[in-house]
């Protein structure tokens, strides 16, 4: 009996624990549990800032984050109800909980500055009290659904800005009667602008795809700040737009393709010259571009009618018809006709066709006569020249070739060129006297920059023995070896440059002003009537691109791990360095990475945009504008033209990233035609990092996806994984050095700018990672 007793003691005490138990886990009312689901849904929480979090809580108003207010009947689990939660600038990483959208009484709702992805929940539009929604800076994909954002009944503050959000702008936010500040910066939302928002004080919509033109009424009384700034809005300024909005306003309508006249509205002529940048063909007050008045316009009253080609009628000649009455509207009384007879101004007019005629058949015999004196001293020059062939042999070439054999470079254009030094002096400068400015007959001018070298003159690059090395664009890059054995990189940029040489002078000036041990030195630069010359360095060891790049049967150009990251460095050391001095070089990809003898990376191509202009399509040298460096026979091999493809690239890949924003090296944010910057450089820098240590180039969806976070050897087995096959062996012991240069690559390549880290604490973070550790000294 004592027994059963005991039992029955051990079974109450038993299921009195799991009744205690049941009843601590329903304590936590609704939104707690609500909560709860969106603390697991996060991925990642580095900072701990939802460790408080507790299922044990009765509610979650002491929670990080989180705020309640008294609604309920005292005493119940619900008297206090969730009413705001913020969280910004935590590191969050996940997607936003489709529970968030079921707290009933949720009013503000602050989750920006953080890693957020994928789509919001369609939930989270069912949240009728909602007032605040601030989810800026993250990577929120997908749209902003018409028919839902509706339901947002009670809305005030909308900002999305910096994420991924595409689709048209929701027509129905001209629904929501509370909205007040909407920012939707930095997206890619395209279509038409809203109408109808009234109520809204402050509107962001620039650095989108915003399309169509500026609708007739704009905006209410109450908008203070309109940003359309960075779209591609066209067509002209409606005269009733914003026709409503206070003078005081902000109105930003730059860099858009708006044109014709700005409206005489003092809302618009308050505003700054630079908020209507951007727009070339816009005009009028208070740009300083006045617009042009109409030719119907332009002739006065009461003036001649008579055809401006007669222009010998006298001023006297009254061509106005006189009144057959006293006093008529001429003012004069009914007398006979005075001035010259219609015989006399034909006689006039006769005259002076024929004095024309004359002075165009003598400016066209002066022609004629210069042409064939031009054409004789041509051809009694190319006579001269043909009597004195000397032909470099494929010996000659090949003794150069042997000088550079044993480095990792393939020498390009090996075949034999048929150029003599006679015909090299004929073809450049047409006789270039000295480098200091003097012209020659063709107006050729060679310019030394670098005081530091000695002065290169035009004679000595003329006879220079010359092998193309690559195509980069319209322009051709040679090998120039002097006389004396010195080697320079000359690039032919032809007759798509600069127009004038002052701009092109400052232009190169401009460029060879940044010195730094990780981009390419210019030396000087030459200019003639069709063909422009740049004059760099020589970097021995080709490019980045041409390491991995060999033909079959060829030694491979091993890069050891070690190797890499020093790469990595000196070019994250360079572009830290361009961006220090106010500039961006926005063509990063491993053909414009150079290596030098001791393979440390040399930044090139940097300011080429600027010295390249015009139609880079229609590049052609025609046979008068054919310089020494465009006459040689040799040309760039399959082998040899490596040197322009991606790492692992094919001749399509080449193409590719030649196009621009199709390049896998570009920021995507490229495609919107944006002003660029520093962050552009630091996406290339991300993509050409992951590729050094993976050996290729990640595609969208691995970008997208970044670096998921996980345990520690997790994330060491997906180092093994991901490395480049060629560099395993050398992985043990320096597994923490590839994981934190992995992550900087992924974050440098995040897609959205603000998230990828300043070249500066890029260089930062792999010279910590990659640094040798400290040796302990006995």
């Amino acid at each position: 009996m004592s027994s059963s007793a005991q039992k029955l003691q051990f079974c109450w005490r038993v299921a009195s624990m799991f009744v205690l138990l049941l009843g601590s886990t329903l304590a936590l009312n609704s939104d707690g549990v609500l909560l709860l689901s969106f603390k697991y849904s996060i991925l990642s929480d580095p900072l701990s800032v939802l460790e408080s979090w507790n299922y044990n809580d009765e509610t979650p108003c002491s929670w990080n984050g989180v705020t309640c207010t008294q609604m309920g009947n005292p005493g119940t689990p619900d008297m206090f109800r969730v009413t705001s939660l913020v969280l910004p600038n935590s590191q969050l990483l996940g997607s936003i909980a489709s529970e968030l959208g079921s707290i009933e009484h949720l009013h503000s709702l602050d989750l920006s500055n953080n890693f957020f992805n994928g789509s919001l929940p369609l939930t989270l539009f069912n949240a009728s009290e909602l007032q605040v929604l601030s989810l800026s800076n993250n990577v929120i994909s997908g749209d902003l659904p018409d028919d839902l954002v509706s339901g947002l009944k009670s809305l005030q503050f909308l900002n999305v800005s910096d994420n991924a959000l595409a689709g048209k702008v929701p027509e129905n936010l001209t629904s929501l009667q509370n909205l007040t500040v909407v920012s939707l910066r930095s997206n890619y939302f395209s279509g038409n602008l809203p109408t109808g928002l009234n109520s809204v004080e402050v509107l962001d919509l620039s650095s989108n795809l915003l399309n169509g033109t500026l609708p007739l009424d704009f905006g209410g009384d109450n908008l203070r700040y309109l940003n359309l700034s960075y779209n591609k809005i066209s067509g002209k300024i409606p005269v009733d737009f914003v026709k409503r909005v206070s003078e005081n306003s902000t109105i930003d309508l730059s860099f858009n393709n708006l044109s014709g006249p700005i409206p005489d509205s003092q809302a618009l002529l308050n505003q700054k010259t630079e908020l209507f940048a951007g727009n070339s063909e816009l005009c009028g007050k208070p740009l300083k571009s006045l617009c042009a008045i109409p030719s119907t316009l332009s002739t006065p009253p009461n003036t001649s009618s008579s055809s401006p080609a007669i222009a010998a009628i006298p001023r006297t000649f009254d061509t106005t018809p006189v009144s057959n009455t006293p006093g008529g509207p001429n003012g004069t009384q009914n007398q006979p006709q005075s001035g010259l007879k219609p015989s006399t101004i034909a006689a006039i007019a006769v005259g002076d066709l024929a004095g024309i005629a004359i002075l165009g058949l003598v400016i066209l015999y002066v022609y004629q006569v210069r042409k064939r004196k031009l054409l004789n001293t041509t051809s009694s020059s190319a006579t001269e020249l043909e009597k004195k062939p000397e032909i470099f042999s494929k010996e000659d070439i090949d003794q150069k070739v042997k000088s550079v054999a044993c480095s990792c470079m393939t020498i390009k254009g090996e075949e034999t060129s048929t150029s003599s030094d006679s015909d090299q002096d004929g073809q450049v400068g047409g006789g270039v006297q000295s480098q200091k400015g003097e012209q020659s007959q063709k107006g050729g001018v060679l310019v030394t920059i670098d005081g530091d070298q000695a002065e290169l003159e035009l004679e000595t690059l003329l006879k220079a023995s010359a092998y193309v090395l690559g195509a980069s664009g319209p322009s051709i890059v040679y090998k120039a070896v002097l006389e004396d054995k010195t080697e320079l990189a000359v690039r032919r940029i032809g007759e798509s440059g600069v127009v004038k040489m002052r701009d092109f002078e400052s232009q190169v000036r401009a460029i060879a002003k940044l010195k730094h041990p990780n981009l390419v030195r210019v030396r000087g630069f030459y200019w003639g009537d069709h063909e422009k010359l740049v004059i760099y360095d020589y970097v021995s060891n080709g490019s980045l691109a041409s390491t991995t790049n060999r033909r079959a049967g060829s030694s491979p150009c091993h890069l050891p791990l070690e190797t890499r990251l020093r790469i990595a460095s000196g070019v994250a050391r360079g572009l830290a360095y361009i961006h220090e001095k106010k500039h961006v070089h926005g063509n990063i990809k491993p053909s414009n990475i150079l290596l030098n003898s001791d393979m440390e990376p040399i930044i090139s191509d940097f300011g080429l945009d600027k010295l390249v202009l015009g139609n880079l399509g229609s590049h052609k040298a025609s046979g008068s504008s054919r310089g020494y460096f465009d006459s040689l026979k040799s040309t760039a091999t399959r082998e040899g033209m490596h040197d322009v493809l991606p790492i692992g690239g094919s001749p399509a890949a080449a193409m590719s990233s030649s196009g621009g924003a199709s390049s896998p090296y570009q920021a995507p944010e490229c495609l919107k035609n944006l002003k660029p910057n520093p962050k552009w450089d630091v996406y290339s820098f991300g993509i050409v990092l992951l590729e050094l240590l993976t050996g290729r180039i990640l595609s969208e969806r691995e970008l997208v996806a970044q670096w998921t976070p996980g345990s520690l050897t997790e994330e060491k087995i997906r180092v093994l994984i991901m490395v480049d096959v060629a560099i395993r062996t050398e992985v043990e012991g320096r597994e923490d050095a590839l994981l934190a240069c992995l992550k900087l690559g992924f974050n440098c390549a995040s897609f959205a700018p603000q998230k990828r880290p300043t070249m500066k604490e890029a260089l930062q973070i792999l010279d910590k990672s990659t640094s040798p550790p400290p040796t302990s000294s006995n």
